[in-house]
């Protein structure tokens, strides 16, 4: 199974677990392909049709980003806004993304004593 994993983060260089993630599976998975969207659209020129026939090349799909303020970066909402069409990816023709699945990597920026147990859930890669 293919994986796609949509890396949404506006400073990666300065990240110390989404660089991690990246870098760990950069290293241990030949069937993950990252996608850095800060990256590909530094002028946040959305190429839809680029974005829509990647993701229907893959059979998994993961959005990797951080979590602040209770959302995600603003970039990601704009690629989830324009990618994710109706007739696309949902409504009553939409049906690109019927069967794949999708999970969410999300840092918090916290220290794990911190979180309160059994309200997240820790998603590792092989």
């Amino acid at each position: 199974m293919k994986t796609l994993v949509i890396l949404a983060h506006p400073n990666i260089e300065v990240s110390r677990v989404n660089q991690r993630w990246k870098e760990e599976l950069l290293q241990h998975s030949s069937d993950i392909t990252i996608h850095e969207i800060y990256k590909a659209y530094p002028d946040w020129n959305i190429d839809v049709s680029r974005e829509q026939k990647l993701l229907e090349a893959f059979d998994h799909i993961i959005l990797q980003f951080p979590l602040y303020w209770y959302s995600y970066p603003p970039l990601l909402k704009k690629w989830l806004d324009d990618v994710f069409t109706y007739g696309w990816a949902y409504g009553s023709s939409g049906n690109k993304l019927q069967g794949k699945k999708l999970g969410l990597a999300m840092s918090i920026g916290d220290k794990k004593e911190n979180l309160q147990a059994g309200w997240f859930s820790v998603l590792y890669c092989r």
